[in-house]
C-alpha cells in the first residue's frame, strides 16, 4: 500500500506571487502618462469642432432672423400697397425707434415709410424691432444697402425714389470663421449664400 504524503506550500511563497499578481493589475506610471497624452490630443481635436458646430448654429439663427425679416419688409409692402423699409437702428427696442449708420449688428427695424422718403418719423408704424446682435456678428453691406433695404409697393427692391436696388449684404461670424451672404435681388427675390459675395463699395 502506497502512501501519499500531502503536499506543503510555501506560505511566503504564495503571498509573493499573490501580491506580484495584484500587483500587475494596476496601471504602471508610463501607461497612465500615455492615456493622459492621447485624452489631451483627442480633447484638441474635439473643442474646435464643439465650437464650429456651436458658430454654424449660431450663424444659421442670426441670417435666418435677418432674411425673415426682409420677407416680412417685402410681405408688408405688397399688403399695404406701399413702401416699407428695413433699416439699421441703434435703438432698435425703443418705443419710437429711428433709423441710424450703416452697422445692421447694432439693430435693425422694419417700418411702414408712409411719406416715402426712407427714414422713420414718429408717426410711422413699427412693424419689426430686432435687437443688437453679439459682439462676435459684423454686417457688411453694399452701398445700395448701407443705410436700408427699400421695397416698393409691387414688391421690388428701390430706393425711395423708385431706382430698383440690387445688392448683397455679409454677415461674418468670429472674424470670418463662417460666412453668411444674403442677396436681395431688384425683382425684390431674397435669398442666402455661402461663402461670402464681393461687396460693392
Amino acid at each position: 500500500m502506497r502512501l501519499e504524503l500531502p503536499i506543503l506550500h510555501n506560505a511566503e511563497g504564495d503571498h509573493a506571487r499573490m501580491f506580484k499578481r495584484q500587483a500587475q493589475s494596476g496601471f504602471t506610471l508610463l501607461e497612465l502618462l500615455i492615456t493622459l497624452a492621447i485624452a489631451a490630443i483627442l480633447l484638441g481635436f474635439a473643442v474646435p469642432s464643439m465650437q464650429s458646430i456651436m458658430g454654424d448654429s449660431e450663424m444659421a439663427a442670426t441670417s435666418n432672423e435677418f432674411v425673415y425679416s426682409l420677407q416680412t419688409a417685402r410681405s408688408e409692402a405688397i399688403k399695404r400697397a406701399g413702401p416699407v423699409a428695413l433699416c439699421p437702428s441703434a435703438d432698435s427696442q425703443a418705443d419710437a425707434p429711428v433709423c441710424g449708420g450703416d452697422d445692421y449688428g447694432s439693430g435693425w427695424i422694419v417700418f411702414f415709410d408712409a411719406n416715402g422718403n426712407g427714414s422713420r418719423q414718429n408717426d410711422e408704424e413699427v412693424i419689426l424691432q430686432v435687437a443688437e446682435r453679439v459682439s462676435t456678428f459684423s454686417f457688411t453691406a453694399d452701398k445700395a444697402f448701407e443705410e436700408r433695404v427699400y421695397f416698393g409697393a409691387s414688391g421690388t427692391s428701390t430706393n425711395p425714389a423708385g431706382v430698383p436696388l440690387s445688392g448683397v449684404i455679409g454677415i461674418d461670424y468670429a472674424d470670418g470663421a463662417e460666412q453668411r451672404t444674403v442677396r436681395v435681388a431688384a425683382n425684390g427675390r431674397i435669398t442666402t449664400v455661402t461663402p461670402e459675395a464681393v461687396l460693392v463699395k
